[in-house]
């Protein structure tokens, strides 16, 4: 029986590693771990598969000079298995939303930013504050061409008539609604995010204006310290779809 290089390994441990990986996204999924420790599970783990690949590729040249096809094979396997902590973030983030600024809380009023009411009693000790940090936040989005589309948006529609369609969007959207006041224009939801199920917050505010109503959303992440974009598009999806209703019915 041939023996089996030593070079199989290489791909073994990279099994393991990514087995590591997303047994720690679904303890975090299912709120088993805490998102520091599966953050810190996710930079070393991801740490150990990247050096693994470089290792792998010293063993396929290794394989190439000295014409040894499994060592080859082993190590070709072993090098892409350990792009792949670095490819899924970039293919399920985008490489653009890496360089947004180090924010969490998006909102379409700078100024005057809609309040969270409902939302502030599902937030546990640790959270990110809900109160909006002014300027200093203002500023960073403001000055970020990425957010430069975060606008109110004005619909033809009274306000009751607003909020009710708003709501219908948050639902298809899969948003979980924790207050809504159709009459006073306000609504509340939660949205988990699709792959670590984190719980973002979201308010949206419709206020009387000339000809109809002005929509102003704001959405923030509970925890970490960038959202890596993930509020702004959460906000142009929203304002997106509700445009879309508010066409049909009006």
């Amino acid at each position: 029986m041939r023996n089996r290089h030593w070079s199989r390994w290489l791909y073994r441990v990279q099994w393991l590693l990514l087995t590591v990986i997303f047994l720690a996204a679904v303890a975090l999924r299912l709120e088993l771990l805490h998102f520091r420790t599966v953050f810190q599970i996710f930079q070393y783990a991801g740490l150990a598969a990247i050096g693994v690949a470089l290792v792998s590729i010293l063993v396929f040249i290794w394989g190439l000079v000295k014409r040894h096809a499994d060592a080859r094979r082993a190590a070709m396997w072993g090098t892409l298995l350990g792009l792949l902590p670095v490819a899924v973030p970039l293919l399920t983030v985008g490489p653009d939303n890496f360089n947004v600024p180090p924010i969490h809380d998006i909102s379409t009023d700078l100024n005057n930013p809609p309040e969270y009411r409902a939302v502030l009693s599902l937030r546990e000790p640790g959270d990110n504050s809900a109160e909006y940090d002014g300027e200093e936040v203002a500023k960073q989005q403001r000055e970020a061409d990425i957010y430069a589309d975060i606008q109110p948006l004005l619909v033809a529609l009274p306000v009751e008539q607003v909020t009710a369609l708003a709501a219908q969007a948050a639902e298809e959207l899969g948003w979980r609604i924790v207050d809504r006041n159709d009459k006073a224009g306000h609504l509340e939801a939660v949205d988990r995010t699709l792959l670590l199920g984190f719980s973002d917050d979201v308010v949206v505010r419709v206020t009387a204006a000339e000809g109809g109503s002005r929509v102003d959303v704001r959405s923030s992440s509970r925890v970490g310290k960038s959202d890596l974009g993930k509020n702004a598009e959460r906000i142009r999806e929203f304002l997106s779809d509700l445009e879309a209703l508010a066409k049909q019915a009006g």
